[in-house]
């Protein structure tokens, strides 16, 4: 797959006012210093994994219109993002990607990528509840994209409450609206969240969840948005040289 092809994909699954960068092959750099030594030690995938998140996480920026810095890690292994941005990592074997967005844009984003393939039916127990299953196409691996938005959501939630007080994933419904759900189509999820505090109020119009199935992927997108805001419509426009200050924490991927 080209780059172009990934960036496509991961594009289709944004808001028109997010920007991203993805790939389907790793990259040997280069990194920040400071990324560098979060890699030290690590095995060849897992380092791969990583530069190549941090190198989309690079040029999401740029794209933003933030000059490019070092993207951190939290404690429980989140990205670190400069202040005033919001943002998320992902990988899968085949597709590495990092999305973006201004803070007053949204509350939080999150995103995943999956191989388009059977749920472990342990997984499936123990993460998807019934009613869910129910409004799926098992054959066309629908279970996968429910697991997905529940990852993208996850991570937009950890975003705003902090990771290890989101709920957890099998508490999370996944509502998917009417359409195809066969390889190429693409389309909308609403979420259900407790009400955990930091998610007390908020409702399914809160969680703009975007899906997309191509490539024998499964990706997905989750901003939750401020009540009684509207939601932009368009990219944000490009500020080159934006001034940075120190690293905030933003949405996870504790993987990353």
């Amino acid at each position: 797959m080209r780059t172009e092809t990934a960036d496509a994909l991961l594009r289709a699954v944004l808001p028109p006012w997010a920007v991203g960068a993805a790939r389907a092959d790793d990259v040997s750099g280069p990194l920040f210093a400071a990324e560098r030594a979060l890699c030290e030690g690590a095995g060849p995938r897992r380092e791969g994994e990583f530069t190549t998140g941090r190198w989309c996480a690079h040029r999401a920026l740029a794209r933003l219109g933030v000059r490019p810095v070092a993207v951190g890690r939290g404690t429980r292994g989140e990205p670190l993002w400069p202040p005033g941005v919001l943002g998320s990592i992902t990988h899968c074997p085949g597709f590495r990607a990092a999305a973006l967005c201004r803070a007053g844009d949204a509350w939080a984003l999150g995103i995943d990528a999956e191989v388009d393939a059977p749920l472990p039916a342990r997984v499936r127990a123990r993460l998807i509840s019934t009613d869910e299953a129910r409004r799926v196409r098992p054959e066309f691996a629908g279970e996968r994209l429910l697991f997905s938005a529940k990852e993208a959501a996850y991570k937009a939630c950890s975003a705003l409450v902090g990771d290890g007080h989101a709920p957890p994933l099998a508490e999370l419904r996944i509502l998917v609206e009417p359409g195809g759900h066969e390889p190429g189509a693409g389309g909308r999820f609403r979420v259900r969240a407790p009400a955990v505090p930091g998610l007390t109020g908020l409702h399914e119009r809160h969680f703009e969840g975007r899906w997309q199935r191509s490539h024998g992927l499964v990706l997905t997108s989750c901003v939750i948005v401020r009540p009684g805001t509207a939601v932009p419509t368009t990219r944000p426009r490009r500020v080159v040289g934006t001034p940075l200050g120190p690293q905030t924490r933003s949405a996870c991927d504790s993987s990353t």
